[in-house]
């Protein structure tokens, strides 16, 4: 049993005592609605009573009272703070809305101890004491699936990222990146292509995300792993609309998303977007009077046309100090290469052949250096100059959610064969990315952080070795500086 706060059509909240099994939900005592915080924990302590009379169980203190340690026996401790606090995260963000519990346990393993199906569901038993089979497990993804789960995962985090976190969702940043397979056999997804993992010898798929201001993911879509990422721009950005029920928008993506189909088709769509340019792509011209009207001032910033579009570049010399480094570098990559051709085993940028002749391609290198410092961003916006840089410039959130889908969540790389468990375990990665968002958000800490924190408050069983009376009881936390980061924890679920 359980308490959980529920509003009521008079507008003020009310406590119940509930259980959950088999996904349904039974409500054994109405405590009571309140409208402060004084008649909220007034009718906390009753739900507590109410729990504890009604299970039976004696108040833990006084079982231990009258104990000697050599009387008390502790026969387990789980991680169970950890569970609830991101089960409540989970139904705070809406995803609750499909019900499900094994999926919510699946997306609560993934985030806590990132493993296989057959792992996860050792883990569930063995940290939470919640007991799946494996085939269970499949069966319940192939079931979410089948019933639409992405795109109600979706809906409602658009939803909780419009009305919680005050997103006015009209400006939104898209990437893609890749994920590989431990295979290089291909199906209709995985497939070999241009791999951001560095590993062309492995097949993948291709992912592409959309998130908030706050990079708060709101959607994905999945690509087979040979598809240009330029190819999925415009299918995504018309997903998103579908789902936001407007055109109203600005995306923000990278040069990689540059063509002028996409840019055509934005247009044709009214919808605003903000670009990297693609400078080393222009006239010679066009570079050169750029380069002159910059004059490598640093800061300094000039506005041009392009494909009938605003082309906004920027100087700076710290980026100018880089590219000067790169460049050197790469010219004397390249003249070693033309001393030892023998030992030429890979392309360098600066490197010319002719047939079995090589020479340093010194145009390019010319057009390098005065491209040196200069960044350029194509918009069909009224943004003023300075805004369109600084939001280019948050494209730094969707990287930082791609590092935490990689890393923390461990989503690469992936371990199945058949295009259904493929999505359902991106789903799974994706509501776990949510989650952790949101808590990066509130606590501005990692989620390893997090983790970490809430993992020094364990449930022990306690038994009485005498009687063979058990109870349970949480870590006493002391230290203020840490009950007050686990005070925090606690007030994300409510």
């Amino acid at each position: 049993m359980r308490t959980r706060i529920v509003p009521t059509a008079s507008g003020k909240k009310a406590i119940q005592v509930v259980s959950k099994h088999n996904s349904k939900v039974t409500i054994h005592k109405h405590i009571g609605s309140y409208s402060n915080a004084e008649e909220k924990a007034k009718l906390l302590r009753q739900a507590e009573k109410f729990i504890e009379q009604t299970t039976g169980q004696e108040s833990l203190l006084s079982l231990l009272t009258t104990l000697r340690t050599s009387d008390i026996a502790i026969s387990e401790s789980r991680p169970l703070f950890v569970y609830r606090l991101l089960s409540a995260i989970y139904d705070k963000l809406g995803l609750g809305s499909f019900p499900d519990t094994l999926i919510k346990d699946i997306v609560i393993a993934r985030i806590y101890q990132p493993a296989s199906k057959l792992e996860t569901s050792e883990i569930l038993t063995d940290l939470f004491n919640r007991k799946y089979a494996l085939k269970t497990v499949y069966r319940h993804l192939k079931k979410g699936l089948e019933k639409g789960i992405k795109d109600r995962f979706q809906k409602a985090l658009i939803g909780f990222a419009k009305e919680s976190l005050g997103d006015s969702l009209k400006l939104l940043f898209y990437d893609v990146t890749t994920l590989y397979f431990e295979s290089n056999r291909k199906t209709e997804l995985k497939d070999f292509g241009f791999s951001k993992d560095h590993r062309p010898a492995d097949t993948q798929v291709v992912i592409g995300l959309v998130v908030g201001k706050q990079g708060f993911p709101l959607y994905f879509d999945i690509f087979s792993g040979k598809t240009f990422e330029g190819h999925t721009f415009i299918p995504v950005i018309k997903n998103i609309q579908k789902f936001l029920e407007t055109k109203n928008l600005i995306i923000i993506a990278d040069a990689a998303m540059i063509s002028k189909v996409n840019i055509e088709k934005l247009d044709e769509e009214e919808i605003g977007f903000v670009v990297g340019a693609r400078i080393a792509n222009l006239p010679e011209n066009m570079i050169d009077s750029i380069s002159q009207a910059l004059n490598h001032t640093n800061g300094k910033i000039i506005t041009g046309t392009y494909r009938a579009q605003r082309l906004i570049c920027e100087y700076s010399q710290k980026r100018a100090t880089k590219d000067k480094s790169d460049r050197l570098k790469q010219i004397a990559k390249a003249e070693a290469a033309i001393s030892s051709p023998s030992q030429v085993t890979r392309r360098f940028r600066f490197l010319k052949q002719n047939g079995n002749q090589l020479s340093l391609n010194t145009e390019l290198a010319v057009k390098a250096e005065k491209l040196e410092g200069i960044k350029g961003y194509l918009t069909n916006t009224n943004l003023s100059e300075t805004t369109v840089i600084e939001r280019y410039n948050d494209l730094w959130r969707i990287e930082h959610s791609f590092r935490i889908t990689k890393s923390d969540l461990e989503a690469r790389p992936i371990f199945h064969r058949l295009n259904e468990t493929i999505k359902a375990h991106l789903v799974i990665v994706f509501a776990g990315l949510a989650i952790t968002k949101y808590i990066e958000i509130k606590t501005n800490l990692s989620i390893k952080r997090v983790l970490k924190i809430a993992g020094k408050i364990l449930t022990h069983k306690v038994t009485n070795i005498k009687t063979g009376e058990t109870g349970y009881v949480e870590t006493t936390i002391e230290d203020p500086e840490l009950k007050e980061k686990i005070n925090l924890l606690k007030s994300l679920g409510h």
